[in-house]
């Protein structure tokens, strides 16, 4: 799986005419950490799932900026809400964005449980809408940077006709908390072995 935007360029996405392909989380990452102190405070606070409108304006905005363009009609709304939860999160973040630090192995050594893990990785849209704000939470707490694509290819995937693209993140996630466990857990290993 790739951290590039290509599977936003389905049908519920118009890709923009003949401009370059570019990362657009690291985009809106950017565009949260620059932005007038209102509008960061609105996006922080505002609830994508149950009032959307609140921060309508600095949403737009920041799609348009970040070349995401999302039809206007009912069908691609639900579409629209799941882009605010993405912007709410990384605004909950400060735009921490990385594309070198694999989530899965950052909340791994955040000590995350796996029971936490797999609820986040099982989860459907309504639950995963109510999580991700938390572990959003969590990470600007830790001071944690990590690469957002595959959270955001959860977000807006999942229980969609993109279930496929959700289903690659989820197992991404779970890789790289594993293999950060045992590396962790073979470290410490070592450690006692030269302590001994």
């Amino acid at each position: 799986m790739t951290d590039q935007p290509t599977p936003l360029q389905s049908q519920t996405v118009e890709p923009a005419a003949a401009a370059p392909a570019k990362d657009v989380v690291a985009s809106l990452a950017g565009q949260i950490k620059h932005a007038k102190p209102g509008a960061y405070a609105r996006l922080r606070r505002f609830d994508p799932t149950k009032s959307p409108q609140a921060a309508v304006f600095e949403t737009e905005g920041l799609l348009h900026a970040a070349q995401v363009h999302i039809r206007d009609d009912d069908q691609h709304h639900d579409f629209r809400e799941r882009w605010a939860l993405v912007l709410h999160c990384l605004a909950i973040t400060q735009g921490a964005h990385d594309s070198r630090a694999e989530p899965g192995a950052v909340l791994a050594t955040l000590r995350f449980s796996e029971a936490r893990l797999q609820q986040l990785v099982e989860a459907s849209y309504p639950v995963l809408a109510d999580l991700m704000p938390r572990l959003a939470r969590r990470l600007a707490a830790a001071g944690a940077a990590v690469n957002w694509w595959p959270l955001v290819h959860l977000m807006l995937h999942t229980d969609t006709d993109q279930e496929p693209v959700a289903q690659q993140a989820r197992r991404r996630l779970v890789r790289h908390y594993l293999q950060s466990q045992r590396q962790a857990s073979a470290e410490s290993v070592d450690a006692s072995a030269a302590g001994a």
